[in-house]
């Protein structure tokens, strides 16, 4: 077992750089091609996996060198994907490592927005149990477009949903406008609770006329929108009628309750009615762009703030693309000095060949950025210009326990790559309560093992059930699960 440990370990701490790359401005790489139609690229917290969401029903898990571990989940008999529909989303929950949970947002065989719960296999991270599904809640939808579909949690844990105006042109029910309808809203649940969820007490119209779950108003198709995981000020990309595409922000302090304006606004111009539309209740965008241009301009698609390791100098700047003319800019904006920079990228962030279609951006568990092409089928990781090997800190490799499941106790291998490391290792119950911490040090480089005999931190013998064992070294983390049995 020690030598298959080495070498595992070896193999996954290989593609790891071991020395900052130079930094000057952003260029891509192609990374993972042969996708059907990806729309998401997410990862759970500090985790180096990359699951890629399809519209067609399967989310598929890639390494950070592009080689494909298997399908996550596939829903593929329960996704209607005509037009606009599909499955659009998905989001880690905060505490996935101890509950395993994770949401999806996908367009049902009728056509309806639904929002579905499910958890990991108690045998395999790297695959979705799909008895475990709960659907949550499910918003119908009225046309085949403007479904949103992008799904987020918060800095506050809660988890926020983007859903567009139901379609039509010009929302011709004016949904987005109407405190009775979900649709063209910003919704923000309380999902931590065992079954279903919780509407937030702190949510702005709770016990008003408004749906409790709302959160903003306003938005023709939020496509898509992110928290920066460095300040948790809220960014919009919401997708504009005919004439302006927009970014709304809104900043960490805020309480909710903002209306960007749709249908009474496009963008910074009144829609219907035609004049005098903002009565000075309505939060303007932070920026726009016009259709039309050459290359053609005319849907946006949102993206993230940079915050990872391997791009320092774009730190804090908000990238966002075409779908139609594949431009793609980044901007920086603070709540204290509102919009500044503007800087388009397209020259530098295109390969060789072009995009077909950039429809979206995906962040990694380590807050490093990728453009997705939706017709090309491709994901494209955003690099430095001078180097194409972004910096990965160590991931800690950690095997299954042995024997699994067991009594009276189980053996844990894992390996760290560099001498001092700071090394964690504790097991948690299923509710997610610490049980037994193991390692708690530094360590040195190579293979270890630890060695649970099913007590806690006091000493007392644990029930019969799932266990949960984390490791984290250097701040990253990885963990499994394992069976004790009477």
């Amino acid at each position: 077992m020690k030598n298959i440990i080495v070498s595992s370990a070896l193999a996954a701490l290989a593609f790891m750089s071991s020395a900052s790359p130079p930094i000057s401005e952003a260029a891509v790489e192609q990374l993972i091609s042969g996708l059907n139609q990806p729309v998401r690229l997410v990862a759970p917290e500090g985790d180096t996996r990359l699951f890629v969401v399809q519209r067609n029903g399967l989310i598929r898990i890639f390494d950070q060198q592009g080689i494909e571990q298997g399908t996550f989940l596939d829903i593929s008999d329960q996704t209607n994907v005509f037009s606009e529909r599909g499955l659009l989303g998905l989001a880690f929950a905060p505490d996935y490592d101890t509950t395993g949970r994770f949401y999806i947002n996908f367009t049902d065989l009728q056509g309806d927005t639904r929002i579905a719960r499910f958890t990991v296999s108690e045998d395999d991270p790297d695959l979705a149990d799909p008895g475990s599904q709960e659907i949550i809640l499910t918003v119908d939808q009225p046309a085949n477009n403007h479904n949103g579909g992008h799904i987020e949690f918060g800095p506050d844990n809660m988890l926020y949903i983007g859903l567009g105006d139901g379609g039509g042109t010009g929302d011709p029910q004016n949904r987005a406008q109407n405190d009775q309808e979900l649709l063209g809203k910003m919704l923000r649940l309380d999902v931590s609770v065992p079954v279903g969820y919780a509407v937030p007490g702190d949510n702005p119209f709770v016990d008003l006329a408004p749906q409790d779950e709302i959160w903003a108003k306003g938005l023709r198709n939020p496509w898509c929108f992110s928290f920066d995981r460095s300040t948790g000020d809220l960014y919009i990309a919401d997708v504009g009628q005919g004439l302006e595409e927009e970014i709304d922000v809104q900043p960490v302090s805020s309480a909710g309750g903002e209306n960007y304006g749709w249908r009474l606004m496009e963008g910074t111009l009144c829609f219907i009615p035609s004049s005098d539309c903002n009565d000075g209740s309505l939060t303007l965008p932070v920026h726009t762009y016009t259709h039309g241009g050459n290359p053609n301009r005319c849907s946006i698609s949102g993206g993230y703030v940079y915050r990872g390791a391997a791009l320092p100098s774009l730190s804090g700047h908000y990238f966002f693309a075409d779908y139609c003319s594949n431009q793609i800019w980044s901007l920086t904006w603070t709540e204290s000095g509102g919009l500044s920079a503007v800087v388009e990228r397209t020259d530098e962030m295109t390969p060789s060949g072009g995009y077909i279609s950039v429809a979206s951006f995906g962040q990694d568990g380590l807050g490093e950025l990728y453009v997705i092409d939706l017709d090309g089928g491709r994901v494209f990781r955003i690099v430095s210009a001078t180097s194409n090997v972004p910096e990965i800190p160590d991931q800690p490799f950690l095997a299954q326990n042995i024997p699994n499941p067991f009594n009276p106790q189980t053996e844990i291998a894992f390996a760290v790559k560099s001498a001092g490391s700071r090394v964690s290792l504790v097991v948690y119950d299923a509710a997610g309560h610490l049980v037994r911490t193991l390692v708690d040090g530094t360590l040195p480089a190579g293979d270890h093992l630890a060695i649970w005999n099913g007590t806690n931190n006091a000493g007392g013998r644990v029930v019969s059930g799932l266990y949960l064992y984390r490791l984290e070294v250097n701040g990253v983390a990885a963990s499994r699960k394992m069976l004790l049995l009477e």
